[in-house]
């Protein structure tokens, strides 16, 4: 009985380390034989006229699938086209395999017959495409040429009433028709060149140190801490459009903070000891930066991630009970910026950001003279709120 019992647990253990399937059905049919051809069609490919869409499918991974390589997901998939009634299965999106997970598919069950008569093109595909590609098996094809390259068409078609986009080599094609080359051009143009050089943006807002306090501090003195653990940040950065897609740049900015209060102490000797103590804080922040970024079709909005790597500097400028002293000290410093930008004009626009910044001093001058910190080490650490204004070049 612990036999049986074991063998259905790891069976049980081993279905549900299997990729799932879902699937949709919009027109039933009769399942056909297991071993039955499906033609497969990957992305950006031509459908032919004579399919259409019974049903959608989806192979997903649960998380650390077993007999999960491209064949053996392709297999399935090909099974439920058949148990579906079909025999072809349009690859609509394919999510490749990483160390966690494995191939997974959206795809549309596709019935191709030649009794399926081909349909009119829409009101809108016969407004829209002017041009047509002749492929080798002799099809014609009316659509639309987004972008023509050395080796390749890039175009939308519609098929079945359904709009479809393709990616085809030349080397497929007879012959193709573009219906006003000036125009494509013009478009291709437009998509690749760089909507600005540079972006300069000058910002200011608040910023909140989140580093941890010292054991053994009293609770007067956290609260002292805490106001200079807050304060404004004032900053300057340059972006450099590489690509429409990616930036580099350099950032800069500078966090501020001060307090003073009256306090009172025991020296080494037990002598009482009271006055006014005071603290001003500046830590400057150099990095280069490395960033991608998106925008809206209309150019209004545009996102901005970026990492940053630079050099950290801290300064505080202290008075105690009469005595002044300088704590400074440097260290490398990383950091993470989310911004968005609102375009007022083409060159002109507002935004704001949140970021945050990693850093932390080992060691430490004061007043000239170095101080290991050891396992004390001072945290740098800090959530940025900024908002200003942007130069579009």
């Amino acid at each position: 009985m612990k036999k049986i019992l074991f063998i259905l647990i790891l069976a049980v253990g081993f279905a549900s380390c299997s990729p799932v399937v879902h699937k949709k059905i919009t027109k039933p049919m009769t399942p056909k034989e297991s071993t039955s051809e499906v033609a497969v069609f990957e992305m950006n490919a031509i459908v032919p006229d004579n399919a259409e869409i019974i049903g959608e499918l989806k192979v997903s991974d649960p998380g650390f699938s077993f007999g999960c390589d491209w064949e053996a997901v392709l297999e399935k998939a090909k099974t439920e086209v058949r148990a579906a009634g079909g025999n072809g299965l349009e690859i609509i999106q394919h999510i490749y395999p990483n160390q966690y997970s494995c191939h997974q598919i959206y795809a549309n069950i596709l019935n191709i017959s030649d009794d399926i008569k081909p349909v009119e093109l829409s009101e809108k595909a016969r407004q829209n495409f002017h041009d047509y590609i002749i492929l080798k098996e002799g099809d014609t094809t009316r659509c639309m040429i987004m972008e023509e390259t050395k080796n390749s068409l890039f175009l939308i078609y519609e098929g079945q009433g359904v709009e479809r986009r393709a990616v085809l080599p030349k080397e497929k094609i007879i012959a193709y028709h573009i219906d006003d080359p000036v125009a494509l051009a013009e478009q291709q143009y437009q998509r690749h060149k760089k909507q600005f050089t540079a972006r300069f943006g000058l910002e200011g807002g608040y910023a909140f140190r989140t580093a941890r306090f010292a054991d053994g501090l009293t609770n007067d003195y956290k609260d002292y801490l805490r106001k200079l653990m807050r304060g404004p940040v004032l900053g300057a950065n340059v972006r450099f459009n590489i690509d429409n897609m990616y930036s580099i740049g350099v950032h800069y900015d500078r966090f501020m903070s001060s307090n003073a209060a009256y306090a009172y102490m025991y020296d080494d000797d037990g002598n009482y000891i009271e006055g006014s103590v005071s603290d001003d804080h500046t830590i400057n922040f150099i990095a280069a930066s490395f960033g991608y970024f998106m925008y809206s079709k209309n150019q209004k909005h545009r996102f901005f991630a970026e990492y940053l790597f630079g050099y950290m500097n801290y300064v505080d400028n202290s008075v105690e009970f009469g005595d002044a002293y300088t704590l400074d000290g440097a260290t490398f410093g990383m950091g993470a910026v989310i911004d968005y930008d609102y375009m007022l004009s083409k060159h002109v626009g507002i935004g704001a950001g949140v970021s945050y910044y990693w850093g932390a001093l080992s060691k430490i001058n004061i007043n000239g003279y170095e101080q290991n910190l050891g396992k004390n080490r001072e945290g740098l650490q800090r959530v940025n709120l900024k908002a200003g204004v942007r130069f579009y070049l």
